[in-house]
């Protein structure tokens, strides 16, 4: 079984799960600029007003281009930060259905832009990481809160996408994270008991996932508030990660 280092000390495992946003992708500039998009998007499908009603409840300071890394845009699961969406078109006089398709529709577009005209970006060193770590005969793949299709087309834009035996997201289980389904279901995909896995975030969701997953571990990347635990090992990016010799 491959062995990983994380901080000196030796996990052996054969799966090696991914979170994406904030993990292995710079997230602010990408969520900053998906919700600019988004408000654009909106607007132009259901009006400005609907717009205005979203922003704040999605986290977005339109005036200041700011966006709360707390907020919705950047931690709710797809179809809970459509709802929001739909739900301020809702409040501008539309119908819930057609709110909904109205928000779907929107949300679509500022993907598409995003997608032709935004670069998204590694942290410094994680590429490398991620390849050594395949190259020792690790497993890897992907279970993230944002949505497959989109994670995919990402994925490919940074070159990696064939590093990973499995990317699923928030439509491919019944519950997100930090329910543990999405893991569940990735370990199910490639035919690795969830004792043999180790799950890859920066976010307490992604600890909660893992432990009710019954994965063997989890390792939090960068600075969230994740209560210490042994079942949790702490590092400053992906980058830290390495196999053992």
């Amino acid at each position: 079984m491959p062995t990983m280092l994380v901080n000196g000390e030796k996990i052996d495992f054969s799966f090696a799960l991914f979170d994406v946003d904030g993990t292995l992708v710079d997230d602010e500039n990408r969520y900053k600029s998906l919700a600019a998009l988004r408000f654009d998007a909106i607007a132009a499908r259901a009006g400005r007003k609907a717009a205005e009603i979203w922003a704040p409840l999605g986290g977005y300071d339109p005036a200041e281009k700011r966006i709360d890394m707390s907020g919705p845009v950047a931690k709710a699961a797809r179809r809970e930060d459509v709802a929001i969406a739909a739900a301020a078109i809702c409040r501008t006089g539309k119908i819930w259905h057609e709110a909904r398709a109205l928000a779907e529709a929107a949300y679509a577009d500022a993907d598409a832009t995003q997608m032709k005209d935004y670069t998204p970006r590694l942290f410094h060193g994680t590429e490398a990481s991620i390849r050594n770590l395949k190259v020792a005969g690790l497993t890897l793949g992907i279970a993230t809160n944002g949505q497959s299709k989109i994670t995919n087309e990402l994925l490919d834009l940074l070159k990696i996408r064939d590093l990973f035996a499995v990317v699923l997201g928030s439509e491919d289980a019944a519950n997100p994270k930090p329910a543990p389904d999405l893991l569940l279901a990735a370990c199910q995909k490639v035919k690795i008991q969830p004792s043999e896995a180790v799950y890859v975030g920066d976010q307490p969701v992604d600890a909660e996932a893992a432990v009710a997953a019954g994965f063997k571990g989890c390792v939090i990347v960068g600075r969230a508030a994740v209560p210490p635990s042994p079942f949790v090992r702490r590092v400053a990016s992906v980058a830290d990660l390495r196999p053992h010799p």
